[in-house]
């Protein structure tokens, strides 16, 4: 525009109002909505997860915080926020001074529980899972956190507001029973606790002794455990299944007692289960059991991931993204930078990998303990065999088996197994 046109478009007469008599309209408030009035100070900008499927909307948005809600938008808590026409549930994933929306951001409808239940570690270690498996951080945040219990959430806000100094209940230096003999018939298992009794994050895999007289695998598990909570540090352990859990909560309530842990899975019902995962999210306990859900399970200051046979195909995921309870506890151990353990009966290709690349150690018996612990195993298919018992490879249970059967019967249970169900000859009647 020209200086001339300039000078006679200021010159022009101005439109009059056609509501002559009424106030002019109030100047609109600031496009991004932080510099508006009866907003949260400092920091009046939520950036929120919405909870949906759609894969395009699997972003952060941006919502303005009313100074009403500025104490209990927290970032973790669940609110609920208008999106496209609807109210939608979302998480705070963190609080900012400013937006970069260059629109008006809407409010914050309400805030459902000030309750952080979904930290800042989960809510990154979501994103990871999310890039690595192709699917939405949305989904994987639904497998972290459980569903909401109102009742439970009142309880533990009236249990802090009465205790807000409360203690977690671990006192590092309580003397107690300990497992770490369970480590010591494995070449560096002894250096292992003692590394991370000492803070660090060593990562170790284990193949545990098949009959031990003393120890089996939920004392090795329940050793490290130990080891990390004395430290003053927190530990997850997840299994494969419900009889699994049962198993090693005995053991850990054994090392560090029940009221300095808690177990999460999904058959203990959505109260007790909800409550148990409010315990870890507040800090109250730092040990969490259980199965697949367990490996997100909020703990504080974590210092060892663990898991007990790798190769279960209940490991994984039954919901997208379909991730593997392994993939999760190894991602976490590296954002975290805490100690990882993976114990079984047999190593899994998988762990044998990461033995190989160096990121772990090998913990195994030397080979006369390994023999010492190890079953007979005798094959009849051999030459010596055969030549003994010629009828050996017609017969249904060779000889040596029945043998071995016989002695057996003298101290306890034989359990013979064979390779198809087979048939029975009998005489029937055509017509029957």
């Amino acid at each position: 525009m020209t200086r001339e046109a300039a000078e006679a478009a200021a010159e022009a007469p101005r439109q009059l109002s056609l509501l002559s008599g009424f106030p002019p309209r109030p100047p609109r408030p600031d496009t991004k909505g932080v510099g508006a009035a009866l907003l949260a100070e400092p920091d009046p900008v939520a950036r929120v997860l919405l909870d949906t499927h759609v894969p395009h909307l699997d972003r952060a948005f941006d919502y303005a915080v009313p100074a009403e809600l500025a104490d209990t938008a927290v970032p973790g808590a669940r609110v609920k926020v208008g999106f496209a026409g609807q109210e939608l549930t979302g998480y705070v994933l963190e609080r900012a001074a400013d937006s970069e929306v260059m629109a008006r951001i809407q409010p914050l409808r309400r805030v459902l529980s000030p309750l952080p239940v979904l930290t800042p570690e989960i809510a990154l270690l979501a994103e990871d899972i999310a890039a690595r498996a192709a699917g939405t951080t949305a989904d994987v945040v639904r497998l972290a956190v459980p569903p909401r219990v109102a009742r439970v959430e009142k309880e533990v806000e009236q249990r802090l507001a009465e205790a807000p100094g409360h203690s977690t209940g671990l006192s590092p230096h309580v003397p107690g029973p300990s497992h770490d003999a369970a480590l010591a018939d494995y070449a560096g298992g002894p250096e292992f606790l003692a590394e991370l009794g000492a803070g660090g994050a060593p990562r170790a895999v284990v193949e545990v002794l098949p009959a031990h007289p003393a120890h089996d695998w939920t004392d090795v598990l329940a050793a490290a455990i130990g080891a990390a909570w004395r430290a003053g540090r927190g530990a997850v352990a997840v299994v494969a299944d419900q009889k699994a859990l049962a198993r090693l909560e005995r053991s850990v309530v054994d090392e560090i007692g029940a009221e300095h842990l808690v177990r999460l899975h999904a058959e203990d019902g959505p109260t007790p289960r909800y409550r148990a995962f409010l315990a870890a999210a507040t800090g109250q306990v730092r040990v969490v059991l259980g199965t697949r859900s367990a490996a997100y399970a909020p703990v504080d200051d974590l210092g060892l991931v663990a898991c007990f046979d790798d190769g279960d195909e209940n490991l994984v995921e039954q919901r997208a993204p379909y991730q593997h309870v392994r993939d999760v506890l190894l991602l976490r151990a590296g954002r975290s930078g805490c100690g990882a353990l993976f114990a079984g009966h047999a190593v899994s290709p998988e762990a044998q990998r990461l033995v190989v690349s160096g990121w772990a150690r090998r913990l195994a018996p030397a080979r006369e303990v390994l023999r010492v612990h190890m079953p007979r195993i005798v094959s009849t298919a051999d030459s010596f065999h055969a030549a003994r018992d010629p009828l050996a490879s017609r017969a249904r249970l060779p000889e040596t088996a029945y043998r071995a059967a016989r002695e057996g019967l003298e101290r306890g249970p034989v359990l013979v197994q064979v390779a198809r169900a087979g048939y029975a000859p009998h005489l029937a009647c055509e017509r029957c």
